[in-house]
């Protein structure tokens, strides 16, 4: 409908102009038909006038339609270039040609809109993306990389490194794009390995398709509601079990102390005897309780930078049964907690060395670093795992003077450096290998 009234409008709006030029001609041309006897030199001069006002009213108009199709031209090629802010002077009237230049900048205008709202629109993406803990990726439909938030390039290791326009499998990316959506897959990521639910979405932007995948680690919300539930079901045995046992040990001291006043020696050395025993029952129950307890009262960490290679070496030295071979000479240094690391690689180092003698074997311990982790291992030529897939639970243990804590609690360290720790056993021989995998930096 618009551009049907502009063109019967632009016929109407240049009549003017077009009766204003051919005026002072046809003005002549009247003179001379309603004049006759006229000189032919006189007719000569009257119609030559006519005919030089109206080529002169011609230059001017046609010097006024070519400028304004001039403007109209750069007004064109700076849209042409992204340029919206440049704009053409519309000269008051009904001049058709000024209504052009009028459409071309209300033309201007609303492209200089809809590149605000998508710059508003894109920076608001932006912004979401990198407010975003779990990394995100956005590719083209060629399978080039055209966005990340932060958290996707701590997952590949490309925080200082130019990353987009890049092809995603060569990031590390096939498995990713081989799940389908809100599947799960089990990946291992320069910044991180675990088991990750893949999140999809689909859009067109330009002309373009445009893909987003988000990446939900499991692991460690498994791993914190796990603990949780531990950590509940420890608080409630410790605390009745302890309500159990503290009279216990009560009434076992006033009985012996009773005892001790009386003079039946035989009653008394078989009483005493038997007291003495339900005592020592009773403590050793409240030191077992007590290191389960640990699990559930373990602090938060207090991270600070510190030497992991030293730190490793002097750990190595602490146990005297055995010698434990240091292989790597690395310098490592590690933002974290020293003190819970420390009691973790003890846990790890000690049952190695407990593995290891029964059958004279050895213990080697490395270390080396991968990207912005360090993977700490520690092997021994031990008895070797028992099939078991608890080894991590609490209360399970192999040993029989063991607590099964040790393997839970060093878990629970290295998951809340936001690390891993990993126990199998080694394929080609006996014993078993312990792989702990910590960030270097938070």
């Amino acid at each position: 409908m618009n551009s049907d009234a502009r063109s019967t409008r632009l016929p109407l709006g240049a009549a003017p102009w077009i009766g204003i030029v051919l005026l002072p001609v046809t003005a002549a041309g009247g003179l001379l038909v309603a004049i006759d006897g006229l000189p032919w030199i006189t007719r000569l001069g009257v119609f030559s006038l006519g005919m030089s006002l109206t080529l002169a009213l011609a230059w001017v108009a046609g010097r006024r339609i070519l400028g304004t199709f001039a403007t109209v031209s750069d007004l064109l090629a700076a849209l042409r270039e992204g340029d919206y802010g440049l704009r053409g002077r519309v000269r008051p009237g009904h001049d058709p040609l000024q209504g052009l230049l009028a459409d071309v900048n209300l033309l201007s205008d609303a492209l200089r809109e809809g590149r605000r709202k998508r710059t508003e629109a894109s920076r608001f993406l932006a912004k979401t993306l990198t407010a975003l803990k779990d990394p995100v990726f956005v590719g083209d439909e060629e399978g080039k990389l055209r966005l990340i938030n932060p958290a996707a390039r701590q997952l590949i290791g490309a925080e200082r490194a130019t990353v987009v326009g890049r092809d995603l499998v060569s990031l590390g990316l096939s498995e990713a794009l081989a799940t389908p959506d809100h599947a799960v897959f089990h990946g291992r990521f320069p910044g991180g390995e675990g088991r990750w639910a893949v999140r999809r979405a689909t859009w067109h932007s330009e002309g373009r398709e445009h893909r987003l995948i988000m990446l939900r680690d499991l692991s460690a919300a498994l791993g914190q509601e796990e603990r949780r539930a531990w950590q509940r079901l420890i608080r409630v045995l410790s605390h009745e079990l302890n309500n159990s046992l503290t009279p216990i040990a009560s009434l076992a001291g006033s009985l012996a102390t009773m005892l001790e006043r009386q003079h039946a020696e035989d009653l008394r050395s078989d009483l005493q005897t038997g007291l003495e025993t339900i005592g020592r029952r009773a403590d050793s129950l409240a030191r077992f309780l007590s290191g389960y307890g640990k699990l559930a009262r373990l602090p938060p960490p207090r991270p600070h930078l510190f030497r992991l290679d030293v730190a490793l070496a002097r750990l190595a030295s602490l146990d005297r049964r055995l010698p434990i071979d240091v292989a790597s000479r690395e310098s490592v240094t590690l933002y974290g907690d020293e003190d819970q690391l420390s009691q973790a690689f003890i846990n790890l180092m000690r049952n190695a060395v407990e593995a290891a003698l029964p059958v004279a074997g050895g213990v080697r311990l490395d270390w080396y670093t991968e990207g912005r982790r360090v993977c700490i291992l520690i092997e021994d030529d031990g008895v070797g795992l028992p099939d078991s897939d608890a080894l991590f639970v609490p209360f399970f243990t192999t040993k029989p003077e063991g607590s099964g804590i040790g393997l839970s609690l060093t878990r629970l360290i290295v998951e809340a450096h936001a690390g891993s720790v990993e126990l199998v056993s080694r394929g080609d021989t006996r014993g078993a290998v312990a792989t702990v995998r910590l960030p270097l930096l938070p």
